[in-house]
């Protein structure tokens, strides 16, 4: 699907429910198995037909010297098919649980995944991994790195919005999975774009093992609760510290003399371009101090009372859903 308005306002539907579903398990039913069905069944159905009736895969892949176009096939075929085995058996699980045990389903999840892995190998011989400056920011709505940037701003909104009916003593809160969610999105975002946070990293080979390691690792903290949960705690203040630390020497060395990225001459900023600098120069600010607060508030939990940090959480993520509209704003305008 285009990056359009419609498909970012679902997804951001998608991924504030996963957060939810991750920070209170079970509080909405089985919603979250019924959306997975959704998205495994008839996303795989979808991507099936696409298989066989997209031309332009098919000439993509049939690349003069590139003899994989069997394995991409059969790859991309056995991984819908396993798909739409997925949301099978999760909707027999819940709707006809007598008839199977979880073991088939934990046998294909691992075949799926397996497969997933061996697919994104054969793929980056079809399609070389590019680099941070080529990937296309020209999309109906926001670049793709602005959209990663964004998520982040959903999870600190959910949780922040989350934590103040816990604080008083209205709902229930998994900590490990809180501080797992926010890993598998690190790791996302440095496979993706090569970010994590405010820091920025080549996306190479090195890069593309550690995000993966990062999700593992967060995953796990989701699956099996309170087993990592104190030693995560560290590692995200530490992080947040160190990313807003980060943040404000960028932005005192670089932001202010930093040369557009495009190839059209730059412009020089006055009236309402000027403003819109400011505005972001401020908002930076902001978002970097706010995270070094988070950050020491995590390392002494008495620091900052609950209720507050829950605040301050919700005011973070909308000041990131700012900054990344106003950043996008001025990437447009070629002044970033």
């Amino acid at each position: 699907m285009k990056r359009t308005w419609s498909v970012l306002i679902l997804g951001i539907s998608i991924t504030s429910i996963g957060f939810v579903t991750c920070f209170v398990p079970g509080i909405l039913g089985d919603v979250p198995k019924t959306l997975v069905i959704i998205i495994f069944g008839v996303g795989s159905i979808a991507l099936f037909f696409q298989l066989f009736l997209s031309k332009d895969m098919y000439q993509s892949w049939k690349t003069p010297g590139c003899d994989l176009f069997t394995h991409l096939t059969l790859g991309c075929a056995t991984v819908c098919i396993l798909g739409i085995l997925i949301a099978v058996l999760i909707a027999i699980g819940i709707y006809l649980p007598e008839l199977l045990s979880t073991d088939p389903l934990a046998v294909v999840a691992l075949l799926f995944g397996i497969l997933l892995v061996y697919l994104a190998f054969v793929l980056q011989k079809v399609y070389p991994l590019p680099k941070e400056s080529e990937i296309s920011t020209k999309t109906p709505c926001m670049s793709l790195d602005t959209l990663m940037g964004m998520q982040y701003g959903v999870y600190m909104l959910v949780c922040g919005c989350l934590l103040v009916p816990v604080y008083l003593g209205l709902l229930p809160f998994a900590v490990s999975a809180q501080l797992g969610a926010l890993l598998v999105l690190l790791g996302i975002q440095a496979l993706v774009i090569g970010h994590m946070m405010t820091l920025t990293f080549k996306r190479n080979g090195i890069i593309i093992l550690v995000g993966g390691a990062v999700v593992v690792v967060g995953a796990f903290a989701i699956i099996v609760p309170d087993i990592m949960a104190l030693h995560l705690a560290i590692f995200i203040a530490l992080f947040n510290i160190i990313g807003g630390l980060y943040l404000l020497y960028t932005l005192i060395h670089n932001l202010l003399l930093s040369k557009p990225t495009s190839e059209e001459p730059a412009k020089k900023p006055e009236g309402k371009d000027l403003q819109l600098l400011i505005v972001l120069l401020a908002l930076a600010v902001l978002t970097a101090i706010l995270m070094i607060i988070i950050g020491v508030a995590m390392l002494f939990n008495t620091l900052i009372p609950g209720m507050s940090l829950a605040i301050i959480l919700i005011c973070f993520g909308l000041t990131l859903f700012v900054l990344f509209s106003v950043q996008s704003c001025a990437r447009r305008k070629h002044l970033v």
